[in-house]
């Protein structure tokens, strides 16, 4: 497992990319550092679970794959996962074994874990990321790699994430006005620490316990304390 003070992630020799979501012209730099991170051509698969309908998720992912081609990335397509039965067939589940770089698109956090939880697909991209694919989980996409998840409506119940990042609760989109959500979250599981990252914002964890950090000007990623930390020093 690789860890860096108080964050600790599941061991790979693929990269976890934690996005905050953001317009093309916001998240260029983050596409640009995820691409130097893919090991070869293999290619780039979208993944839609956590789109709100099936059509614009399609389209999405198309733009998307054509944004990191012209960023001069590898080829690749969208993956059609949009249900948990999606999320069962072989040949979606081979689609992420072969894949470079897992593109996680954004949307609902909950849909996506409920998607893909307890899958062959799921396996495959555990699998992927062991053996060297690169994870980018965008906006709320991110969320899901944590043990809860903060979604994107306000007062929500937290649901359980996959833990990719252990006892960690992750808050994409993250500002003035969604730091009260994370820290009430933080308060509620004093166990935990969370990871604020704002839009235009990347949180890169991978091998050997290496961290990369994507600013947008003054904005950067931001961690929380849970009570257990703070009382261990």
């Amino acid at each position: 497992m690789g860890q860096v003070g108080p964050l600790r992630w599941r061991e790979g020799r693929g990269w976890l990319v934690l996005a905050g979501g953001g317009e093309p012209e916001e998240t260029d730099s983050i596409m640009r550092a995820a691409i130097e991170l893919v090991p070869d051509e293999s290619p780039v698969v979208f993944v839609p679970a956590a789109g709100l309908t099936e059509e614009a998720s399609r389209n999405e992912g198309a733009q998307v794959i054509a944004h990191i081609e012209r960023l001069g990335g590898p080829a690749g397509y969208v993956a059609p996962i949009f249900t948990p039965a999606d999320a069962a067939d072989p040949k979606n589940a081979r689609r992420l074994m072969n894949a470079g770089l897992i593109y996680l698109g954004d949307g609902q956090t909950q849909r996506l874990v409920e998607t893909l939880s307890d899958t062959p697909t799921f396996r495959a991209l555990e699998a992927a990321h062991r053996a060297g694919a690169v994870v980018l989980a965008m906006g709320y996409a991110a969320s899901a790699l944590g043990a809860w998840c903060i979604g994107a409506v306000p007062g929500a119940e937290l649901l359980r994430g996959w833990d990719w990042l252990s006892d960690a609760i992750i808050c994409p989109s993250f500002d003035e006005d969604a730091a009260p959500a994370l820290r009430a979250a933080i308060r509620s599981h004093a166990e935990c620490v969370g990871v604020g990252v704002p839009r235009g914002v990347a949180l890169a964890l991978g091998p050997g316990n290496q961290v990369q950090t994507q600013r947008a000007g003054e904005r950067q990623a931001t961690v929380v304390l849970g009570a257990r930390f703070r009382r261990t020093g």
